[in-house]
């Protein structure tokens, strides 16, 4: 148990870090980091989509029958969310209006982040294995969205000391949904883990399919595809090297 809390502390704050390595990215290099955040959201759709057909569906459909329906559910919900709310992420200033970026995409960001942190919670009280696998996927994309949110932020007319504290807020919700899921999902039967994964699996997919993948075909490159395909075969790889397939959960 304590080392299931630890672990969930650990790639909670781990995944905070990296949008923070992402914001202070902007402000260190931002022309940098702007012109090549597509090379790291080609590589983070690869990672995401491989953990989420290699461990996180398998693990979500053998403990819960509604596992499919749960995702499509989660896909629809967040695509209207993103069509009506507007909580999206807005990467191209000549796209948006400034009026719709600003705080509306930080109030969404946030709320991503904070599944993000569930997400890893849920991941680890299914077993190590899936934990691991599922935070590996979410630190990965969260360097991406550390540079967008502060790309966005400040062409939104943020000041810099503004950006960096609402940045700092994003990270720290990833470490207050991994912590609450842990509470939260003490004593849950595995009924309940396998609604949560396929709630986790569907804001993957969701992220992979409509936020990732879309991005790298607006910025043609080869390289985006060896990186997509070299997420993948990371994911494989650490699945072989931390015990193979997905952990099987169990009832407490």
């Amino acid at each position: 148990m304590e080392g299931q809390f630890a672990n969930t502390i650990f790639y909670g704050t781990v995944a905070g870090i990296a949008t923070l390595i992402g914001v202070y990215m902007i402000f260190a290099r931002e022309e940098w980091a702007r012109k090549n955040s597509v090379f790291f959201l080609s590589f983070s759709a690869g990672v995401v989509l491989a953990v989420t057909f290699s461990h996180v569906m398998p693990e979500a459909v053998e403990n819960t029958h509604d596992a499919y329906t749960i995702m499509l559910a989660t896909i629809i919900i967040f695509y209207i969310l993103e069509h009506t709310i507007l909580i999206r992420t807005c990467r191209d200033a000549n796209e948006c209006e400034l009026a719709h970026m600003g705080l509306t995409s930080f109030v969404g960001i946030a709320v991503h982040s904070l599944v993000d942190g569930v997400v890893i919670g849920v991941g680890f009280e299914a077993g190590f294995t899936i934990g691991f696998a599922t935070a590996i996927a979410i630190l990965l994309h969260r360097l991406p969205v550390g540079i967008a949110i502060s790309s966005l932020l400040l062409h939104s007319g943020y000041s810099k000391k503004k950006t960096l504290i609402m940045g700092w807020v994003i990270a720290l919700t990833a470490i207050v949904g991994a912590v609450g899921a842990y509470f939260f999902l003490q004593g849950s039967e595995t009924e309940t883990i396998g609604i949560l994964l396929a709630f986790s699996a569907g804001t993957f997919i969701y992220i992979g399919a409509s936020d990732l993948l879309p991005e790298t075909h607006k910025n043609y490159n080869k390289a985006n595809i060896a990186l997509v395909l070299v997420g993948v075969l990371l994911v494989y790889i650490i699945s072989s090297l931390t015990g193979g397939g997905h952990a099987h959960t169990h009832a407490h």
